[in-house]
Parts: structure tokens; C-alpha cells; sequence
């Protein structure tokens, strides 16, 4: 395990006290070596460690402490200053470059954080990318080896979308796949992952849940969706294949090829409906 993650498992109130400790510890060999040798620069350890893995409240206190701490040990360690000024000037720069430290760092992490979301959606319609998908997806049949929990995969495509696109522009379509991504969006758990994998093609896991409890969930959705069509006098309705996996076919391509046949059943069928199966661990989908 990193050492990153490692830290991430420590619950926040003993990490705040880890980080007073190293700062009590540096006051004190601060204090022990005397003023020929600086120890300003390992305050920061700690102070950048609450910046990065802690919230901000936290990461200002840890740098207060740690400026108190060295101001604190500036003060005992020196006979006497060449003016009364001094010892505050010290602290207030001393706290000043450990708040600026934490901030960038800070500032830092939430753009990190707001670029890795970015990169696991889809710009147009906010659902997740395939990336994030096949990541959910893998997570989900590794979950499934472990606990024997099944989980339902559901493909979705838009029939007769291109006629959108054809006759009210791009524009228009786009606005349709956003508005189907949030109604889906509004109705699924949020341990549940809506992707988009094509251009006018949707899937959708729903994690740990078997074919009684998807049923009805798919079935919502195609209903509200086509609901939604109806009202904005869109054309479009909803071929889905749904299968619920008690035992995992192979890799992730695998399992979205066989939610694809079904949508294909679902199509050939006569479009807007449902195709339902459930594979398990001796052959093939029933």
C-alpha cells in the first residue's frame, strides 16, 4: 500500500492529533538545538501533510500551531532581539510563508480533484465516460468474485435519434441526450454508474442488484424517458437490453457485448421495450 493511502485510512481526528504531535516534537528539538540551527522548514511537514489529506479548517490550524510552535521556540532560544519588533516580525512571516505553503497546496489538490472528475465524464451530457465505466465495471466484477453479489448491466439506444439530428440540427440532439442523462441521472442510486459509450448509445450498471430488483428500475426509465420525448415532441424511444450477471461471462468488454445483443433483440422486436436475461456461471444468458 502508498503511503498516500495508508494515510487516507487514518480517521481525520487521530491524523489532527499525529500532526500536533510532529509539531510538538519539532518545537522541542527546536528548543534542544539552540538558535545556530533552523528547524522553520520541517514545520512545514506536517502543515503541507493537513493541506493535502485534510480540509482546510484543519490545514489553518496545523498552520498556526506550526508557526506558534516555531515562534514559540525563536523566542526561548534567543538571549534577546536588537529590537522589541523583532520576535512579532518573525512570527508574521514565518506564519505568512506556512499560509501561503498550505493554500497552493490546497488550491493545488482541488484542481487535481476537479481535473480527475472532469476526465472520467462525458462533456456533453455529465454522465461518465467509457473510461470510468470499465473502471466501475471491473471494480463491480471483482466485488462479485468476492461476495457472490450479482449486478445488472443495461444498454440503451436511442431509436430513430438521427431524425432529430437530421431534421432540428445538432443542437437539438444534444439537448436531447443531456436531458435523458439527467432524468437518468435523477432516478438511479448514486452507487449506480450512467455512462455514455457512443453517440447516441447509454449504459447503465446498477451495482449489486439482481433481476427483481433491476425490473422495474429499467423499466421507470424507459417509461420517464419516453414520457420526456413525448412532452418535448421528439420522436425518440428506447431499446434496452438488461442482464443480470450471477456469475461474471470474462472481462468487461464481455459483459457490455451481451447487454448489447439483447438491446439488439430489443430492436429487431419492434424498438421501445425491454429485452431482459440473466447469465450464469454454466453457459449462456436465459
Amino acid at each position: 500500500m502508498k503511503l498516500s493511502d495508508a494515510i487516507k485510512t487514518i480517521p481525520q481526528p487521530l491524523l489532527v492529533l499525529l500532526y500536533a504531535a510532529v509539531i510538538f516534537i519539532l518545537m522541542i528539538f527546536d528548543v534542544a538545538t539552540g538558535p545556530d540551527l533552523s528547524f522553520a522548514v520541517f514545520y512545514l511537514v506536517p502543515i503541507l501533510l493537513a493541506a493535502w489529506f485534510s480540509q482546510k479548517p484543519v490545514a489553518y490550524a496545523v498552520t498556526a500551531a506550526g508557526a506558534a510552535a516555531w515562534a514559540y521556540a525563536d523566542v526561548v532560544t534567543h538571549a534577546g532581539y536588537s529590537h522589541p519588533v523583532v520576535p512579532f516580525w518573525n512570527i508574521a512571516v514565518e506564519f505568512l510563508v506556512f499560509l501561503v505553503a498550505a493554500e497552493l497546496l490546497s488550491r493545488l489538490k482541488d484542481t487535481l480533484i476537479v481535473e480527475k472528475s472532469l476526465a472520467r465524464k462525458d462533456e456533453l451530457t455529465g454522465a461518465a465516460n467509457r473510461r470510468a465505466f470499465y473502471e466501475a465495471a471491473q471494480i463491480e466484477i471483482d466485488r462479485m468474485h468476492r461476495y457472490k453479489h450479482p449486478f445488472t448491466l443495461a444498454y440503451i439506444d436511442l431509436d430513430n435519434f438521427k431524425s432529430i439530428n437530421d431534421a432540428l440540427g445538432h443542437e437539438a440532439g444534444d439537448r436531447v441526450l443531456r436531458l435523458i442523462s439527467a432524468e437518468i441521472l435523477r432516478t438511479i442510486r448514486s452507487t449506480d454508474i450512467l455512462a455514455r459509450v457512443g453517440g447516441d448509445e447509454f449504459v447503465l450498471l446498477l451495482a449489486e442488484t439482481g433481476r427483481e430488483q433491476a425490473a422495474p428500475v429499467v423499466e421507470k426509465i424507459r417509461a420517464v424517458l419516453v414520457e420526456r420525448m413525448r412532452h418535448g415532441g421528439w420522436p425518440v424511444t428506447f431499446s434496452i437490453g438488461a442482464i443480470t450477471y450471477l456469475r461474471s461471462p470474462g472481462d468487461v468488454d464481455a459483459l457490455v457485448k451481451k447487454a448489447d445483443d439483447l438491446m439488439y433483440v430489443s430492436k429487431r422486436g419492434g424498438k421501445d421495450r425491454v429485452s431482459y436475461a440473466v447469465w450464469n456461471e454454466s453457459a449462456s444468458a436465459r
